[in-house]
């Protein structure tokens, strides 16, 4: 069997498997937490103000209080328990026969790495200042205890939070007399030798004192982590001696990085109802769950006739600063604890009404919503994936020579050039994530993309003329003759790696697009993109890349277009949009700032530009579409049309991401509680665009990953092939290097695949960030050599080598022991590589050779 009949083959089976994979995909309207229940308390009718928590995988249940033999109203008396009960990871039997010093309850608890923290509490009696770590031991089956520093004043019904190394504690009420509450909010630093922890005050929240309230950690959308204080019980007593206790709405929220001047406090979005005495736990990277919680409601009616506390789950945003319903829970429960073990959220115990509770363990499960595709969806994207593989068939026809597989022919013209260099480029990580970097933050880095412009006149001017002029097939080739063979297989090497790593990137985010969307796993996703790009690559070599890349700009940006148009007029136009964005900070495009850790303009100007070096100086993938026209000259036309086409196109997508702000500010109910925010632009295509311009804009983020994924592909085999394979195999016939260059294509797409897949298991913030911090990690030495190449005439292979290593050995302290903001690493990483290059040269001996022709210098030597 053929090459061609089997790429044919396995082309159209997973065409058709996609098609039965989004036909079948049915729909699951909006955001859902499925629910199950572990084995009951065991013993017990249930616990009110346990100290719950997970260490080891174990569930762990602390304390608590009942009333044992009868309820209040019949003159049951309340008893407070110093039990401990363990329910091992995979166990259905609760462990017991651990006790506390003491009985204890209605205190706060915060599940850890070095175990279960219980903080304050109370019982009959008083109120404790005790602060204890539980810690469950796996080999001996045992709870150890471990004492940490005490609270500055005894407290019941606090809430708690940890940030980091930080626990953050509101406080509640300081005796067993609800109306002896304090407002202050204290913290506590783990990270601090044992001896030298001490608790601090800080400054509390802008609201009433209170007890009873929730506390969750989540990040306020630029990745930023923060305490977040809701509701509460604000008891007050009367003329007549008894307690009046009113239910507050109110909500605030502490960031401990706030820049200098700025509130550590403020108030956000108040609660749709009240919800004291709740549970709350961060889900996802922007939504706080919060679980239950007493309204008030009914607190003057008789306690034998009050109702069960609410069985409904609220889920705030805190991006968007928006309260939604986020569905029912089997049983409302106050009083108790939430915490989150493997990836699922367990709520013990606790009060189903004043003076009853439930031995009941509920646990949910955040679930993705799954959206019908459609029939029209289904049809444009199968015609597009088959569109792209018949390219692939067509131009297979070319594919004679090494020439034609690596280089096209040099037949591409200069704006297809252009066109393909821009979506290499562009990717999935700009299509989806940076809509997803402006609907969480502002238009800080929107400014970065102006660079491209700078960029053109540096690449066609100082880098361009070696390439083309010394008639390289890989930017590599140039290394050797300017250095030496190390040097160029450093260099191949290193433009290997950083592409192995890129693939996984632009294949996983598309796949958590689609994901998203149809409901499909996303492991088909990643394997459905890698197997189809992998096809195409391998068939049409250079040819079916490039002219795919400029079907995908098309299909990309007029896709994006189309639905920018649509959200924009859905609410209220332009105007509406702009003044709604600019009153609430969405537009900042400046920062004065002159922080070394914080996103700031000077940084991100200074670092954005070092970063574009490697891409379009040190980038095969981009070189080799360099060396795909005619002359030099077209090639410089190219580099030009992808600057211009950068600016524009870098603008729409931070509108789309400003309009996605607004829209689910709107609209919170859209949402998908647990949601990845890179995930915003997909859920919008999902929910709202209409059949047929979804499945267009489907195309597009299957265009934006293609068109890299690609070219990493592509660029990857050229440059094994060529600085690896030729280089040593001197007798290696052009069919047998085609023949390994197709080879190779093959292995890269099915690497790309698993890469992905394990990419997956991983929580990252934001993609758009991570591969950023990615690049200026790889790049930034490779980047040093070319310029050490260029610019200088002393600069020896054993001097540029020794420079790479110092490079990549300060990029490496950078990032693991400072904090200084990622932006810079490629500055650094640079600046390392060139001067420690520069003085290892001049220091050591070693040959530089004939640089006729090699250097900025001695370019018209020859």
């Amino acid at each position: 069997m053929s090459e061609r009949t089997v790429a044919r083959t396995a082309a159209w089976l997973f065409i058709c498997l996609a098609l039965c994979a989004f036909l079948q995909a049915e729909e699951e309207e909006g955001q859902s937490l499925t629910w199950s229940q572990l084995s009951e308390l065991p013993g017990t009718p249930g616990l009110g103000g346990p100290f719950v928590g997970v260490h080891n995988g174990a569930l762990i249940v602390a304390g608590g209080a009942n009333f044992p033999d009868a309820p209040p109203w019949e003159g049951g008396s309340k008893v407070w328990y110093s039990g401990i009960y363990v329910l091992e990871e995979d166990a259905d039997r609760w462990l017991k026969g651990y006790e506390l010093d003491a009985p204890l309850a209605y205190g706060a608890a915060l599940s850890l790495d070095e175990g279960v923290l219980l903080i304050g509490g109370c019982d009959a009696d008083k109120a404790h200042d005790s602060v204890t770590l539980l810690q469950w031991d796996l080999e001996e089956n045992e709870v150890v205890r471990k004492s940490l520093p005490p609270l500055p004043m005894p407290l019941a019904f606090p809430a708690a939070g940890r940030i980091g190394s930080t626990v953050y504690v509101a406080a509640g009420q300081r005796s067993t007399d609800p109306c002896d509450c304090e407002k202050a909010f204290f913290a506590l630093d783990l990270a601090r030798p044992e001896g030298e922890r001490q608790w601090i005050e800080l400054q509390a929240w802008p609201g009433s004192s209170r007890i009873k309230a929730v506390a969750a950690v989540q990040s306020q959308g630029n990745g930023e982590p923060c305490f977040y204080l809701f509701s509460g019980e604000v008891p007050t007593r009367n003329a007549e001696g008894g307690i009046d206790r009113r239910y507050v709405e109110d909500a605030y929220r502490f960031n401990p990085a706030a820049p200098p001047g700025e509130p550590s406090w403020i108030r956000v979005a108040d609660l749709p109802r009240p919800a004291a005495a709740g549970s709350a736990v961060a889900v996802g990277q922007s939504h706080i769950a919060l679980f239950s919680g007493s309204t008030g409601e009914h607190i003057l009616e008789p306690p034998a006739g009050q109702p069960e506390f609410p069985a409904k789950v609220l889920a705030y945003h805190t991006i968007t600063d928006t309260w939604a319903a986020a569905g029912p829970m089997p049983q409302g429960v106050v009083t108790t604890g939430a915490c989150r073990r493997d990836g699922k959220i367990v709520i013990a115990s606790g009060e189903i009404r004043p003076g009853v509770r439930t031995p009941m363990v509920q646990v949910a499960k955040p679930v993705a919503g799954r959206f019908a595709f459609g029939f029209w969806n289904t049809l444009i994207l199968v015609l597009y994936l088959t569109l792209l593989v018949g390219m692939g068939f067509y131009f297979s026809r070319r594919e004679k020579s090494t020439d034609d597989f690596f280089l096209a022919g040099k037949r591409i013209p200069w704006w297809a050039a252009g066109l393909s260099i821009y979506a290499t480029q562009l990717s999935a990580i700009t299509f989806v994530a940076t809509p997803a970097i402006a609907y969480g933050t502002n238009w800080l880095i929107f400014p970065t993309y102006f660079l491209f412009l700078l960029m053109a006149p540096v690449v066609i001017r100082f880098y361009l003329p070696f390439f083309r002029r010394l008639n390289v097939t890989t930017a590599y080739e140039y290394l050797e003759r300017r250095f030496s063979v190390s040097v160029r297989l450093f260099g191949s090497l290193s433009f290997t790696v950083f592409q192995l790593g890129r693939m996984a990137v632009v294949v996983y985010l598309p796949a958590l697009a689609l994901s998203a969307i149809t409901g499909m796993g996303i492991d088909f996703c990643i394997v459905l993109m890698g197997v189809l790009a992998t096809i195409y690559t391998v068939l049409g070599g250079m040819e079916a890349v490039v002219w795919t890349d400029v079907i995908q700009v098309f299909v990309l940006l007029g896709g994006f277009l189309i639905g920018l148009l649509l959200v924009i007029f859905s609410e209220g136009g332009p105007g509406a949009i702009f003044e709604t964005a600019l009153s609430e900070g969405k537009l900042t495009l400046f920062t004065g700032s002159m922080s070394f850790t914080e996103l700031a303009t000077w940084s991100l100007l200074l670092g954005s530009f070092a970063l574009q070096f490697g891409p379009y100086t040190t980038d095969q993938a981009v070189v080799q579409r360099y060396m795909t026209t005619r002359d030099e000259k077209a090639a410089a036309k190219g580099i030009w049309l992808n600057g211009i086409i950068s600016v524009p196109s870098g603008f729409l997508f931070f509108a789309m991401g400003t309009c996605l702000y607004i829209f689910f500010k709107n609209h919170p109910d859209l949402l998908t509680v647990g949601m990845q925010n890179d995930q915003v632009f997909p859920l919008f295509i999902a929910r709202k665009l209409p059949p047929g311009i979804s499945g267009l804009i489907i195309a597009g983020i299957f265009a934006a990953s293609m068109s890299s994924l690609d070219s990493s592909m592509h660029s990857i085999a050229t440059a094994i092939t060529t600085d690896f394979y030729r280089r040593f195999r001197k007798g290696a016939t052009d069919r047998s290097s085609l023949l390994l260059a197709r080879s190779i294509v093959i292995s890269l797409g099915v690497l790309a695949i698993v890469m992905a897949s394990v990419l997956a298991s991983f929580d990252i913030k934001s993609l758009f960030l991570f591969f950023q911090g990615l690049l200026g990690l790889l790049s930034s030495s490779l980047v040093g050599i070319f310029m050490l190449a260029i610019f200088t005439r002393r600069a020896h292979a054993a001097g540029v080598l020794i420079g790479a290593v110092a490079s990549i050995a300060v990029l490496f302290y950078v990032t693991q022991f400072t904090t200084i903001n990622f932006f810079l690493y490629a500055v650094i990483g640079i600046v390392v590589c060139v001067s420690v290059g520069y003085a290892a040269s001049l220091i050591l001996p070693g040959r530089t050779g004939d640089l006729t022709g090699l250097t900025y210098a001695t370019r018209d030597k020859r």
